[in-house]
């Protein structure tokens, strides 16, 4: 019997093949983990190489910390720094907070809004109240309203309004009633000189409102205080159109409001060389035995009665 030479050959010990096969998956998984650790590292590398060229250089400014009130030193306590980006950094911005501390808002600074130069009362120091608000040139004149002149308390700081004056030109003369003042500013109503947006809606009472006006319009709103009765008329937040008015007499108000004529029902038989009328109307309420005849004659008003007389066969 022939013998093969594959069995002549040596075969291994048992269980040796058996101990290569975890070896060699240890060896993988420990590949895989070294793989996926660089993979990792090069996305952080990655990203963090984006952000960098993404990262935006800052600057330190000042912005409020609460609602900084009108008209009021500002105190320390109102003021934070905060990071803001260099290429939007906001004109006339403040870094120092205490360059700031006993300044006077000339309008109202919300909370996170940067505190500004061009927000500030110009060469006010520490004063307050309503003298930082008035701009250079200008005066605040107050004048007197009641529940009428002040458009019933929906008057406003910061509104606009137009002065209407009734006065008598002279003795004997009748009333007019004319815009002396328009599109002026409402600096101030009552003891308020802050506008709430949340009272836009209700009426306010108070007796007094002071206007921003012109040394020039202030004589002439004094003049209409003192001779005459003025009243508000408040404008819309959009209106800065000047109205040219000529004013109103009671006798030019009352003929625009007259009523039209009576239509012309017949016409009225005239002798020679008379004018003829324009409109002769009979009147509605004539006596039965009388004929009664109203003539106009342009701003004439005649009126005839004629006796009726009997037909005799």
């Amino acid at each position: 019997m022939a013998i093969r030479s594959e069995d002549t050959q040596p075969q291994p010990p048992p269980g040796k093949h058996k101990k290569s096969v975890p070896v060699r998956g240890i060896v993988l998984l420990t590949l895989a983990v070294v793989a996926a650790i660089a993979a990792a590292a090069l996305l952080t590398r990655y990203m963090d190489a984006r952000v960098a060229a993404a990262r935006v250089p800052t600057t330190r400014i000042v912005v409020a910390a609460v609602d900084i009130p009108i008209a009021t030193p500002i105190k320390a306590e109102w003021l934070q720094q905060v990071d803001w980006p260099a290429t939007a950094r906001p004109e006339g911005a403040v870094a120092d907070p205490a360059a700031l501390v006993n300044q006077v808002c000339v309008v109202t600074v919300y909370r996170g809004e940067p505190v500004l130069s061009a927000k500030l009362a110009s060469g006010a120091g520490a004063r307050s109240g309503l003298a930082t608000l008035v701009p250079e040139g200008m005066r605040a004149v107050a004048v007197r309203v009641d529940e009428v002149v002040g458009v019933a308390g929906f008057i406003h700081p910061g509104d606009h309004v137009d002065v209407i004056v009734t006065m008598q030109p002279r003795q004997e003369a009748p009333f007019v009633s004319k815009i002396v003042l328009q599109n002026i500013k409402v600096l101030a109503v009552g003891k308020d000189i802050e506008h709430r947006g949340k009272d836009a809606r209700e009426a306010v009472p108070v007796t007094v409102a002071t206007l921003t006006v012109t040394s020039e319009e202030a004589e002439r709103l004094a003049l209409s205080a003192s001779k005459g009765h003025i009243l508000l008329a408040l404008r819309g937040l959009t209106d800065e159109l000047y109205a040219d008015t000529r004013g109103i007499t009671p006798p030019v108000l009352l003929a625009t409001a007259a009523p039209e004529p009576p239509p012309v029902v017949a016409a009225a038989h005239r002798p020679a060389g008379r004018p003829a009328p324009r409109a002769v109307v009979p009147a509605a309420a004539a006596a039965p035995n009388k004929q009664v005849i109203e003539i106009l004659r342009g701003d004439l008003y005649e009126k005839r009665a004629f006796e009726a007389q009997e037909t005799h066969p």
